[in-house]
């Protein structure tokens, strides 16, 4: 059987129902009903005939006409500062695994921190009508977040949260706390925090978590360095020189992200400064390039595609009229090279 086509063996038109049904001498009304099912629950011959004449048409649903009759998209958007960071894209992974498996689909809106820019895509999303949206940059001071509650769209934050929204990020403080913890463990000396951004809450929450922790031991932490510098290596680098300048090893430095850290690291050893002697170092979320590196990171592992898909999960949970509650997932302490102490090295 072949799909209709015009003179010059283009296709002529877009497969419809109607044409499905005439092919399997149908109603259109059964047609829809067949093929709004699962294809593995058709039992009878017929059903089964109408999904192989619609597989035979090439016939692709009409999501515009689904959307009018029922008003839903089944589209989600998902809103991310950028696209180059691992954990945000493991984040996603899990998110659109998740939703896929409800049979929604998802879009991406990459925002680059621009406030300007988030609510800018947020009429792209608006436009496009989308059922949900997921926000993984939620910034201290943005407006985004008022516009989509006055919109009416069910929203949820992931990654980063932001008092007074509901979010499924990890426990951030508490991966501070026990990067503090082991860091003192290792050195009386200076005890120092990158802290990069302060509109992300996500990061400051870790870097509260190791001040504050420091400071209840009775040990004067040094913070702010190289504020809102970002979160990559050329970041890192920028905030090692300032450690190197402002603290006398050994000290311990903690920077609230992993290529950040790895940034760092490798500025310490380009310094002359030993890994585990002179500076001990620990990163946050346990990316890929952590454990690959010529000095391993130490770093807070994150479940990060865990973390997407209770986001996503809970956000389904929002469009269908539940209540959920904010969910910080727990995080752990991995010691790799670039904290152990040289006597203790195999």
């Amino acid at each position: 059987m072949q799909s209709p086509r015009g003179s010059e063996g283009r296709r002529a038109s877009r497969i419809t129902m109607a044409d499905i049904a005439a092919a399997a001498d149908a109603d259109v009304s059964t047609v829809s009903r067949t093929l709004g099912r699962e294809r593995d629950s058709i039992r009878t011959q017929k059903g089964r005939r109408i999904w192989e004449i619609a597989d035979e048409l090439g016939y692709s649903p009409n999501l515009t006409a689904s959307s009018l009759r029922t008003n839903t998209t089944r589209l989600i958007a998902v809103f991310v500062p950028r696209l180059r960071d691992e954990v945000l894209a493991l984040m996603y992974e899990g998110i659109e695994e998740e939703l896929q498996g409800q049979g929604y689909q998802c879009m991406v809106l990459s925002t680059g921190d621009d406030p300007e820019v988030q609510l800018a895509k947020l009429d792209v999303a608006i436009q496009r009508g989308v059922d949900g949206i997921l926000f993984g940059d939620a910034m201290v001071g943005s407006q985004v977040l008022s516009k989509v509650e006055k919109a009416g769209i069910p929203y949820l934050l992931f990654n980063r949260p932001l008092e007074g929204h509901r979010s499924v990020t990890c426990d951030d403080f508490h991966g501070g706390v026990l990067a503090a913890e082991h860091l003192m463990e290792l050195t009386d000396g200076p005890l120092v925090v990158y802290r990069a951004m302060d509109y992300a809450e996500n990061l400051v929450n870790r870097s509260e978590g190791f001040i504050r922790t420091v400071r209840e031991q009775g040990r004067t932490p040094i913070d702010g360095l190289h504020l809102n510098g970002g979160i990559y290596a050329e970041d890192g680098i920028l905030a090692a020189r300032e450690m190197i300048a402002e603290c006398d090893a050994p000290f311990g430095a903690f920077v609230v992200n992993d290529t950040a850290g790895i940034g760092a690291l490798g500025e310490f050893s380009r310094s002359g400064l030993t890994p585990g002697s002179d500076v001990f170092v620990v990163g946050f979320n346990d990316i890929s390039l952590a454990k690959a590196t010529p000095i391993a990171l130490s770093t807070i592992v994150s479940p990060t595609r865990e973390l997407g898909h209770l986001a996503a999960s809970s956000l389904l949970r929002i469009i269908g009229g539940g209540d959920p509650e904010s969910v910080q997932l727990p995080v752990e302490l991995v010691v790799r090279e670039s904290s152990v102490p040289l006597a203790n090295q195999p």
